[in-house]
């Protein structure tokens, strides 16, 4: 898409916000936080869960609210909470197309830097590549790949290609970075991609976890209409024989000997626990 046909059919809005980061809880033992840069995701897919909780009536894919002032915001944040890991991103890609223009991603990630917090990343997009410089300083980060059982056009109009993918997480194990494979949504009935061949490609980038994750809409209805308008599928026939097929999905990630745990999303304040340790 050329930059004339994108400014007719792409709304792209600077907006400024109050607040950034928000809280997890996973119950463990240090916080976690979410960071979203965007509002809305030009990758535009289909499935995508997040429609259902940003409630905003402009179609998906098709817009994107850019937080201009985020890294002041954030800086003024990140002086006041606990440290721990910062996930970018739970709602929108952080290094979406728009990203190649403000940035905002490579500012907060040298906040971030700056206050010596843990990063994890999650992605589709080989952008990320350009901030390897900055992963190199961190003391703690992981890098993901999005990746699903149907990486086309149809499902992801906007998503970097499959190949495009895999050799980004190449160069990324290449250069010393920890990464990990979101490989979500698995839609059973739309299985478009060569499992096998996906992970010996994933073993050959270097990949160290992948986790693996059904296609579920229970709870987000605007995200399974959205689905069930642009696939024209159903979403219940969508997932028919789920069980059976995670089981083989997960069985294969084992026999690959990729991890399945949580272990490498786990980080420990050494400064803390040294001081709990001292403390009489």
């Amino acid at each position: 898409m050329d930059s004339a046909e994108q400014s007719k059919s792409l709304s792209i809005r600077e907006v400024r916000c109050t607040t950034l980061l928000h809280r997890m809880n996973y119950g463990w033992r240090y916080p976690e936080y979410t960071l979203n840069l965007y509002r809305g995701c030009l990758h535009g897919c289909v499935y995508c869960y997040a429609p259902s909780f940003i409630h905003d009536e402009r179609p998906w894919g098709e817009f994107v609210d850019v937080k201009i002032n985020a890294p002041e915001v954030l800086e003024h944040e990140l002086r006041k909470v606990t440290r721990g890991v910062v996930f970018l991103s739970s709602a929108s890609d952080p290094y979406q197309p728009v990203e190649a223009r403000y940035r905002l991603t490579r500012s907060c990630l040298e906040k971030l830097l700056e206050y010596d917090f843990p990063v994890n990343i999650l992605t589709r997009s080989h952008l990320v590549l350009r901030d390897v410089d900055l992963f190199k300083e961190f003391e703690w980060i992981r890098v993901g790949m999005s990746i699903t059982s149907v990486p086309n056009k149809m499902f992801e109009p906007r998503g970097p290609p499959l190949e495009r993918r895999l050799e980004t997480l190449k160069q990324l194990s290449e250069e010393g970075i920890t990464t990990w494979v979101s490989l979500a949504p698995i839609i059973p009935n739309l299985f478009m991609v060569d499992l096998e061949g996906l992970l010996r490609g994933l073993k050959d980038a270097g990949v160290k976890a992948i986790h693996a994750g059904m296609l579920r809409f229970e709870g987000y209805d605007t995200s399974r209409k959205m689905f069930e308008e642009k696939s024209g599928a159903s979403y219940y026939g969508a997932i028919l024989g789920s069980d059976s097929v995670m089981h083989k999905v997960n069985s294969l990630i084992v026999r690959y000997g990729f991890d399945t745990s949580p272990k490498i999303f786990e980080w420990r304040d050494k400064n803390t626990a040294l001081e709990k340790y001292i403390t009489p």
